[in-house]
């Protein structure tokens, strides 16, 4: 099953350069917060990552406004944003929700049609409600005018993801059950945390967006001081996360890994059909002959993946392997690659759907508790691309999940 593509490209192609010119001038500022801040917490440590693809890689910026990223796994604490709203240091909040949500359809300002699943399938958006008001505060000042300015029913594309839709202003999107939005204008990706689109609160209740997911914060004064006092007020016994900027190449909750967007944007999009309550899913057919392969690699034997993974991921076996290191993936240590399915108690497409995750000792290493992968293994695989989850919110050090080119 082929998505059906069409459109105007010229006005999409003006769109898209735009939105780049808008994200390099937000890296400049808000990015600029890291030079103000000690980008070392005392009470958190950085995530686990290979070495970051120069194209999610945080360029110099000058200083800027001081801003903090907060968020707590399965949704924001409600703690959190008490606790910033009331603080003395803090002067803005924004609080962004998150979920995915299905596209049916798209056309382009003159009404033809770009994307066009067949029915009953659609393709996974990941999306973000906002408050316009209090969200403009946190991005530049080539995006600020367009994020303060989305309105009921109107939602913003990130410039990869308008590249993904191949839609500029006036683009309209049909979603499923029946709404649709107006594309307003393209803005960069850091304006709205990476995410495919974003909308305004009043929308987004009405397409299920109603997830609060983190906190950004404009604060002054000693950041570990800061966190501490949101940290104290959690409602919970939630782990929280604090970010500031150029620590992560997205403000946004689950740092640690390319958003869906730039996965769909290096490894190709597929349109899907949930077929139950469960987590697993259809999967275009189309998308999967064209992308993944099956190998057999070395200690694994044989998988089917990615085929833009398949090189790293044998590289790295071969590494473990030629290092005599083969023992330290069981004899039942691997628990597959490709899976299309959502995360595991979750609403968003697992990264195994693509093909470019794969289990590892995932018995010994059950997600929530810490490692005991051996760091020889973790090592190695850094080196061919691959991050794992030992470093998590959640830990899950039994997933290595591929993020650049070795040595990237």
């Amino acid at each position: 099953m082929r998505l059906r593509r069409a459109g105007a490209v010229l006005a999409v192609a003006a769109a898209a350069v735009t939105g780049v010119v808008a994200g390099a001038t937000l890296m400049a500022g808000v990015q600029g917060a890291g030079s103000r801040t000690d980008p070392t917490s005392t009470t958190e440590s950085p995530p686990v990552t290979a070495a970051r693809d120069p194209a999610t890689t945080v360029p110099a910026a000058e200083p800027g406004p001081l801003v903090l990223l907060a968020w707590t796994p399965n949704g924001l604490d409600p703690g959190l944003a008490a606790a910033a709203a009331a603080d003395p240091a803090v002067s803005a909040t924004s609080i962004v929700r998150g979920a995915t949500i299905d596209l049916v359809g798209s056309r382009d300002a003159g009404g033809a049609t770009v994307d066009e699943p067949a029915p009953g399938w659609a393709i996974p958006l990941d999306a973000v409600a906002i408050d316009p008001a209090a969200h403009a505060g946190f991005v530049s000042v080539a995006d600020r005018e367009a994020i303060a300015a989305l309105g009921d029913g109107e939602a913003l594309l990130g410039t990869t993801s308008a590249r993904l839709r191949r839609l500029g202003p006036g683009g309209v999107l049909d979603l499923a059950g029946g709404r649709s939005v107006t594309v307003a204008a393209v803005v960069s990706d850091s304006a709205v945390g990476g995410a495919e689109l974003a909308v305004d609160r009043s929308t987004g209740e009405r397409l299920g967006v109603a997830t609060d997911r983190y906190l950004l914060a404009a604060y002054d004064g000693d950041r570990p001081a800061v966190e501490q006092r949101l940290r104290s007020a959690l409602a919970t016994a939630s782990a929280v996360r604090f970010r500031g900027p150029g620590e992560t190449p997205f403000l946004r909750n689950g740092d640690a890994v390319l958003p869906q967007a730039h996965i769909k944007d290096r490894f190709g999009e597929f349109a899907y059909r949930r077929t139950g309550p469960g987590d697993e899913f259809e999967q275009d057919p189309d998308w999967q002959a064209e992308h993944l392969v099956s190998v057999d690699l070395p200690i694994i034997g044989a998988t089917r993946c990615h085929r833009l993974v398949v090189d790293a991921l044998a590289g790295a076996l071969a590494e473990v392997a030629s290092a005599n290191l083969a023992g330290l993936i069981g004899p039942d240590g691997f628990a597959g690659c490709w899976n299309p399915r959502t995360t595991r108690g979750g609403t968003s497409i697992s990264r195994h759907a693509w093909g470019v995750a794969v289990d590892i000792n995932t018995g010994d290493n059950p997600t929530g508790l810490a490692s005991v992968q051996d760091p020889r293994l973790v090592t190695a695989f850094g080196r061919w691309g691959f991050t794992e989850g030992s470093g998590w919110l959640v830990p899950d050090a039994g997933h290595f999940e591929y993020v650049a080119p070795p040595g990237g």
